[in-house]
């Protein structure tokens, strides 16, 4: 089963956490430009990702709006890179480089494709 094909949630996106106090935090965004979902990238503006150093990883659903809550990885952190690519499309290279620039948001390997 394809991720696109059910409901995505924490779960998808987080492989494992040091400690999950610190694996996420929740952030109030003023503007929220787009809805998002697990495994999409946003700006600290509430801007969807396409390019630089500027990125948040979402681990939740949000609708765009006004002061808009959305829960993001924070540190301490190893995501599936393919829960990212699932959303985010052309911007995925540059989206998982920013995210794992500091060190702090770890990328899981790519799941082993086996061949029948």
């Amino acid at each position: 089963m394809k991720l696109e094909d059910y409901p995505k949630t924490y779960n998808n996106v987080v492989k494992n956490s040091a400690y999950a106090n610190f694996d996420r935090r929740t952030i109030v965004f003023a503007t929220l430009a787009q809805a998002v979902e697990p495994g999409s990238v946003v700006t600290s503006t509430g801007t969807l990702y396409t390019s630089g150093t500027d990125a948040l990883l979402c681990l939740s659903y949000a609708e765009a709006g006004s002061d808009v809550p959305v829960i993001v990885a924070d540190r301490l952190i190893y995501v599936y890179p393919e829960a990212i690519r699932a959303v985010m499309g052309s911007a995925t290279n540059a989206a998982l480089a920013a995210l794992t620039a500091n060190g702090n948001i770890r990328l899981t390997s790519d799941d082993a494709v086996i061949a029948e």
